[in-house]
């Protein structure tokens, strides 16, 4: 459940203030209605010891109404026939008999709960006192000292009525500190809650800092350094991703580049190796084609940043093997590594790229080449390096290409991240091969995955053919 600041501050400085008002104000209230109780009593003790002791004139209805209206009590002089002699209040038979219910011996306390008689629906406090003999007075005579409950609790309210009240106002001002003080936190804390999230969104905006000297104030103008900083870092990264992206460009262009050279380098040197009256053309024609190539990379990378769409036309990949055989085959004869391609008799077509098809390709079958010329670093046979490439369509229609070397297995370290960017177990390499192989099989909407069977590595590509777009665009216009 949420706890805001605010109600945990409110909860607990109020929790210690309420209670210590509230306490304070109740003992307060209950010591003044004591002492209050005490003087009353003392006041009445005083008229009946008046009476009763020091007094030398008769106990008259006048004497006894003076002493009432001192006191603030009734007296009641009652013989022994149970009859009423003098009172202050006037009493029905029935209470006469009542008054026989109050205790003889006087209460420590008048305003004791046992000592409560009704007389006439009123409820007074009582005690009975025996009056002492006198020459002018009859014997066994009672006086009977009440006070009314109304009256008692009528004082008690008019001397507790003031504490109380102070005491609720008491309260409703600390609750109402209370309250504005906890907003002149929470307030703050609210905005540099919503500045961090700001941070969050990317939105590096200082606040305003509050006039305030205090620790919210500091913690303001550090959110507000923290963000400057942020602002700088975000602009330091973009910068940094920029140069990473390009240098991500120029390693792949030189990649290109570097495999087109050395086609074109290969090309000539078996060319220039040829006797002079069995040479033939097709050595120098593989090498300007590599070197085509080479201008056309270098015009796609000159291109970026342009918004010209890629075309997809129809595109057989036996003849995108054929020409990425015929641009690999110097590169086997220099390296003694067979080369072997099987396709099937039917033309199997794929909507896409030639160019980038056939980048796929030549970048599987360079790398296969390197590999199967590292056959004898394994300490396998000493037969020779070979690579096969294969095309078939699989159970599904779709086309599936296998570039396959019987060299070293990539190394087991980089199983999982072969086909990253930079990955590469190749002092020499530049690890964007094999990236570059994903890329252009995940734009045709293909997939690639390699595996180790004995000891042969095979790259394998599936891409969906023409008749795989006819019939998912027929199922999708039939839904």
């Amino acid at each position: 459940m949420r706890w805001p600041i605010r109600i945990q501050l409110l909860f607990w400085i109020l929790s210690v203030v309420v209670f210590g008002i509230v306490a304070t104000t109740l003992a307060s209230a209950y010591l003044a209605v004591q002492t209050a109780s005490r003087a009353q009593l003392a006041d009445l003790h005083q008229a009946r010891d008046t009476l009763l002791a020091h007094a030398h004139y008769p106990m008259s209805r006048p004497v006894l109404e003076q002493l009432s209206g001192l006191s603030g009590g009734q007296f009641v002089l009652v013989d022994r026939e149970h009859r009423v002699v003098y009172g202050t209040i006037r009493l029905e038979p029935a209470d006469v008999a009542a008054l026989e219910s109050v205790p003889r011996s006087s209460p420590s306390d008048l305003f004791a709960a046992e000592g409560v008689v009704e007389l006439g629906g009123n409820e007074y406090f009582s005690e009975q006192v025996p009056v002492a003999e006198r020459s002018h007075a009859p014997k066994s005579q009672r006086l009977f000292v009440l006070y009314p409950k109304r009256r008692w609790w009528s004082i008690a309210r008019a001397v507790a009525a003031p504490i109380l009240i102070a005491g609720g106002v008491t309260t409703l001002a600390a609750m109402l500190v209370s309250a504005l003080v906890a907003g002149r936190f929470v307030r703050p804390i609210r905005l540099l809650r919503n500045q961090a999230d700001l941070i969050a969104d990317g939105r590096f905006q200082p606040v305003d800092v509050p006039g305030r000297n205090d620790e919210i104030g500091d913690l303001t103008r550090s959110i507000n350094r923290m963000t400057e900083r942020l602002g700088r870092y975000e602009e330091e990264v973009r910068r940094h991703e920029r140069l990473r992206v390009l240098g991500q460009l120029g390693a792949g262009i030189a990649h290109q580049l570097r495999n087109a050279a050395t086609g074109a380098r290969m090309a000539v040197e078996l060319y220039q190796q040829s006797p002079p009256e069995s040479a033939d053309a097709q050595s120098l024609e593989i090498a300007l084609r590599q070197l085509r190539l080479m201008e056309s990379h270098l015009q796609r990378f000159l291109s970026l940043g342009r918004d010209e769409p890629s075309a997809h036309d129809r595109v057989v990949l036996q003849e995108v093997i054929d020409d990425a055989a015929s641009l690999v085959r110097p590169g086997c004869d220099h390296a003694a590594i067979r080369l072997a391609c099987r396709t099937p008799n039917e033309p199997v077509c794929v909507q896409g790229d030639r160019h980038w098809l056939g980048q796929l390709l030549t970048n599987l079958a360079i790398n296969a080449i390197e590999a199967a010329s590292r056959r004898g670093e394994t300490g396998s046979d000493e037969s020779a390096g070979a690579v096969v490439i294969e095309l078939e369509r699989d159970a599904a229609g779709r086309a599936v290409l296998r570039v396959a070397n019987n060299g070293p297995a990539p190394d087991p370290t980089l199983r999982d991240r072969i086909f990253e960017p930079f990955v590469t177990d190749k002092p020499e390499g530049t690890g964007l091969g094999l990236y570059l192989v994903r890329q252009v099989a995940e734009d045709h909407g293909g997939t690639v995955r390699w595996e180790r069977q004995e000891d042969t590595t095979c790259f394998i590509v599936e891409l969906p053919t023409e008749d795989n777009r006819e019939n998912s665009t027929t199922k999708n216009t039939a839904t």
